[in-house]
């Protein structure tokens, strides 16, 4: 398994390899902000495209069944915070009880907001714990089951992808400073080379941007 240091580097290798760092350097602070974003969104993409076979770099990204007790209620519904590394949703169900039946699994189905009360108000979609089935809502990082109070939850069952374990730098002022190595990359080599190739094609259209720029302005002078 590679170290931020050396993916890094191999990155460094592929801008001059393809020509395109033009005497300009890529240092860790700034490499730390593309690699971050690009393998976040690589993420974001492959699981909007899952039929793909990219779906088995991200495999290890997939969270199963995190128990998470509920953070408030309403007579209406019960809020749950999401984890702090929560990237994307994958399945949720909750645990639920009402009268004397206690620890029955509620399977959820999520509604956006604009179709939510009319959701509520239909027998085949509001909330049961006869049929066991509900509605959530995703909202300021909360998901919110509905129970219209004809039942109590007792937690949420949440399966989901996280962030990757993000680059950082030792010295966060420093832009040439050391990467903080104790979080481990998480990429095998396969999918890192892949990130690193777009990494290094994001550097380079940034600086062709920039020079393009600078040509601009000397012309005109």
């Amino acid at each position: 398994m590679s170290t931020f240091e050396q993916a890094y580097e191999k990155t460094l290798l592929k801008t001059e390899k393809n020509l395109t760092n033009d005497n300009t350097a890529l240092d860790r602070g700034r490499w730390v902000l593309m690699f971050n974003e690009v393998q976040n969104k690589f993420i974001e993409n492959t699981l909007q495209n899952r039929g793909s076979d990219d779906v088995r770099y991200i495999e290890k990204f997939l969270t199963l069944d995190k128990n998470i007790p509920y953070s408030s209620k309403t007579e209406d519904y019960y809020n749950f915070n999401l984890p702090k590394d929560y990237l994307d949703l994958a399945d949720a169900r909750a645990e639920a009880s009402k009268d004397k039946c206690n620890g029955k699994v509620i399977y959820l189905t999520e509604v956006r907001a604009e179709n939510l009360n009319q959701k509520l108000q239909d027998e085949y979609y509001k909330p049961s714990f006869k049929w066991r089935e509900s509605l959530y809502l995703t909202n300021s990082n909360n998901i919110s089951v509905y129970t219209l109070g004809e039942f109590e939850v007792s937690k949420l069952l949440l399966s989901y992808y996280r962030y990757p374990n993000q680059a950082s730098l030792k010295e966060e002022d420093n832009p040439e400073s050391k990467f903080n190595e104790t979080l481990v990359l998480e990429w095998d080599d396969k999918a890192l080379n892949r990130l690193i190739s777009m990494v290094a094609g994001e550097f380079d259209m940034n600086e062709s941007d920039q020079r393009f720029q600078i040509q601009n302005i000397r012309t005109q002078k």
